[in-house]
């Protein structure tokens, strides 16, 4: 629709105009004793005197300013007044169906949200997506412009959808991967145990950390590596206690078992031989 009226401005902006060379020049004239002053401590209060009458005059000229200024918006703030007054009526015409056509096109964009939200679920379900990997999807509120058509949508969800169903596939091959080798590394930490019989056997927990990202021959290396290690420390404490010479062993039989006395040990002796029977599980007590 073409509009046939259109706004003109009836009569042409004045040109505002004062005596700016006047001022200038009486002030000019007026400031010019003043130039060239140096404040003393005998002439302090004469200066501030003087700087004072100066101050008047920048006070009289902003006062000035501020009053024209406000004479000259007045003018724009009319014209302003004026203009909303007629667009008022604009506004009466335009906000009934503002809000009609607001109410429709919220409805299009409820029901195009809950087509969108049936393809993903179509999609969810063809590529076995599961909950916490369907919630990964991205939306893109570009999808409920008017301008978006269904099947650019469309192609775009399952887009995404094979690429998360594709990280799902990944994330489970690697968990049953782990599982997998998770029971490897158990039969070869049992078969360590009893192939060394240590008396204080490696559990499964000392050994999973280290090794479940490593391949399967690098962690059964390094699991081999650590039991022949603990094995030469305990077979050193075994070799260290007995070839210590005691001078008096005292055997007591008892209803339980043993018990063993042993004199004129060293510091390093003492420090063996208890670390041996803390290893073996005995007791025992320093007098």
């Amino acid at each position: 629709m073409e509009i046939n009226l259109t706004p003109v401005v009836s009569q042409k902006e004045q040109v505002f105009k004062w005596n700016k060379d006047e001022i200038k020049t009486y002030f000019e004239a007026q400031l010019e004793k003043y130039k060239g002053l140096v404040v003393t401590e005998e002439n302090y209060k004469d200066m501030v005197s003087a700087k004072n009458e100066i101050v008047k005059y920048r006070t009289t000229l902003d006062k000035f300013c501020k009053e024209k200024k406000r004479e000259l918006k007045r003018p724009i703030e009319l014209f302003e007044e004026e203009v909303n007054e007629v667009l008022k009526v604009v506004y009466d015409a335009e906000k009934p169906l503002a809000e009609q056509i607001k109410y429709f096109d919220e409805k299009e964009v409820q029901a195009k949200t809950e087509t969108i939200n049936k393809f993903i679920e179509k999609m969810v379900e063809k590529y076995n997506i599961r909950a916490e990997y369907a919630e990964q999807l991205q939306r893109d509120k570009r999808w409920l412009n008017k301008t978006a058509k269904m099947k650019d949508i469309e192609i775009s969800i399952e887009g995404m959808m094979i690429e998360i169903s594709k990280r799902q596939q990944s994330d489970d091959d690697y968990k049953q991967i782990l599982a997998e080798k998770k029971g490897m590394i158990e039969f070869v930490v049992d078969t360590c145990n009893q192939q060394y019989e240590l008396a204080t056997p490696i559990t499964f927990d000392e050994c999973w950390c280290a090794v479940k990202d490593m391949p399967l021959d690098q962690a059964r290396e390094f699991i081999n590596a650590k039991f022949a290690e603990r094995n030469e420390m305990e077979e050193a404490a075994r070799a260290s206690i007995t070839n210590e010479t005691v001078e008096t062993i005292e055997v007591v039989e008892t209803k339980t078992g043993f018990t063993v006395t042993v004199y004129d040990l060293t510091e390093d002796n003492v420090k063996d031989l208890t670390d041996f029977l803390e290893m073996r599980g005995y007791k025992y007590k320093e007098v």
